[in-house]
């Protein structure tokens, strides 16, 4: 019961995120093929790589040279990882006190399940639908890619989805967290989306953040997997979960 009322309280969030990441993969496609038809970039063209913007400017010119580096760029560094993160923190807000769905969590408490069991449920369910976020739509890519004369790996796919979930699974279990401290939906949204900007554009500034590591960056480039910053992040999420835990069980609904 615990389970299947998780279920329902994220389904129609889950399936809107479905639904517009699929559009926005088959987007990816056709957005190649146009440029494609543009014709081939000037060879010279180049910008100040002595600024942040510059420097990211010209990183986007040459790695969507290529196929493979077009879909990196445009879908697992922009589009999949900047809407799967906010559906991230949408899926992982409410739900578990009574103020943000009426009377759910007073419902939730008559269930033949402990407070741990329905935390549990909640993240468990979650996790389940921000993998398929992750995997889902981009699958569509190597499916759709033939259609244009193109080739994208499987493995890539898989690899990149599974690095997307496992090290941004934290933006989920934080507003989670933040769920089991303010009663109503909006506030846990606005402080994760506002920590989770912030982050980006220090990340911008700096080159250094979870970002490079949920996009798997280094493996696209060099073929090597972050293991070491995917597991601090991994522990990170497991730490707020535990948060989460005893701050659930300790709150009056």
């Amino acid at each position: 019961m615990a389970w299947r009322k998780a279920w329902r309280d994220t389904r129609w969030r889950f399936f809107t995120g479905l639904v517009l990441l699929l559009v926005l993969a088959c987007g990816t496609i056709v957005d190649y093929r146009a440029v494609q038809q543009l014709g081939p970039r000037p060879g010279n063209l180049s910008f100040d790589v002595s600024t942040a913007i510059g420097r990211t400017l010209q990183e986007a010119l040459d790695t969507q040279r290529e196929y493979r580096g077009f879909v990196w760029w445009q879908w697992f560094r922009q589009n999949l990882q900047q809407l799967w993160t906010l559906f991230a923190i949408v899926i992982g807000a409410g739900g578990l006190l009574a103020r943000s769905t009426g009377d759910g969590a007073l419902f939730a408490l008559t269930l033949p399940a402990s407070r741990r069991q329905i935390l549990g449920a909640r993240l468990g369910v979650g996790l389940a639908e921000l993998a398929v976020l992750a995997l889902v739509p981009s699958l569509v890519i190597p499916l759709m890619s033939p259609a244009i004369g193109e080739h994208y790996s499987i493995v890539d796919v898989l690899v990149h989805g599974a690095w997307l979930t496992v090290a941004g699974s934290g933006w989920f279990v934080l507003t989670v967290l933040l769920s089991t401290i303010f009663r109503d939906l909006w506030r846990p949204v606005l402080i994760a989306g506002s920590l989770a900007l912030l982050t980006a554009v220090v990340e911008f500034a700096s080159g250094v953040g979870p970002f490079h590591v949920m996009n798997a960056a280094s493996y696209f480039r060099s073929g090597q997997l972050p293991w070491l910053a995917a597991l601090t992040m991994a522990v990170l999420s497991g730490a707020l979960a535990y948060a989460a835990d005893l701050s659930y069980l300790r709150r009056d609904i």
